[in-house]
């Protein structure tokens, strides 16, 4: 859907949800604002302390019609397309599917590039009781931004919050975090969140060529800070 390789993953159980700790960073505030910097003196603090309330979701869009709706729309007239948002505003006018996060994967898509992209993941997080996924989209549109400070905020976000609920191989932003940790130089990083995922240790690439480039160019002088946050987040799964 991002336009990145996915790994395919069985649901795992549930064990707990994580309580938010600090103040969380929306999305279009974030973007318009430059916030947060990579060498501030708070920022692995922000990075690592957990800011969106995560709660369990047992919804799956396989819950009924949903997927195959969604599915007939991609397959006739494409995935970023106003059909596309418009089955999918449908679904989540839809109480069975009402705050279901994984709609949004679909939905942000359409609107790439645009405040409105940024404004319904936002909403997203705000509506939605499991989080995890949806901060993963936020980093993932703020390195389309190339606004690598904030792409790192967010994916450590999401990888937080999924190891609150026992998920974390299932959360997609380690699969940027491989690639952050492999252009930063912290190879005891890309191994350990290699092994959370279940990855093999090579090929190194995670990513397809375009969001590999992304990250190159946002992360190609890490700061200080940053390799803080990266080595900080390896050393909580490798505990």
């Amino acid at each position: 859907m991002l336009g990145r390789f996915k790994r395919q993953r069985a649901d795992t159980a549930t064990k707990r949800h994580g309580a938010a700790e600090g103040s969380p960073r929306w999305p279009l505030e974030v973007w318009q604002r430059d916030d947060p910097r990579a060498d501030g003196p708070d920022y692995v603090g922000l990075c690592l302390s957990p800011a969106f309330r995560e709660e369990p979701e047992a919804r799956s869009l396989r819950d009924g019609d949903g997927m195959g709706r969604i599915i007939e729309v991609a397959k006739t007239g494409g995935m970023e397309t106003p059909a596309m948002a418009r089955v999918v505003e449908e679904l989540l006018a839809d109480p069975r599917y009402a705050a279901l996060d994984t709609l949004y994967s679909w939905l942000a898509p359409v609107y790439r590039d645009t405040d409105r992209q940024l404004e319904v993941i936002e909403h997203g997080l705000r509506t939605c009781p499991r989080k995890y996924k949806l901060l993963e989209l936020a980093g993932t549109a703020m390195l389309q931004r190339e606004r690598g400070a904030a792409a790192l905020y967010y994916w450590a976000q999401s990888v937080v919050n999924a190891e609150s609920l026992g998920e974390g191989p299932d959360a997609s932003a380690y699969d940027f975090l491989i690639v952050v940790a492999h252009v930063a130089g912290q190879r005891g990083a890309v191994k350990a969140f290699r092994a959370r995922t279940g990855e093999a240790d090579h090929p190194e690439i995670v990513l397809d060529e375009e969001y590999t480039e992304l990250v190159e160019t946002a992360f190609r002088k890490p700061s200080k800070e940053t390799k803080a946050v990266i080595q900080a987040l390896a050393a909580r799964i490798s505990a």
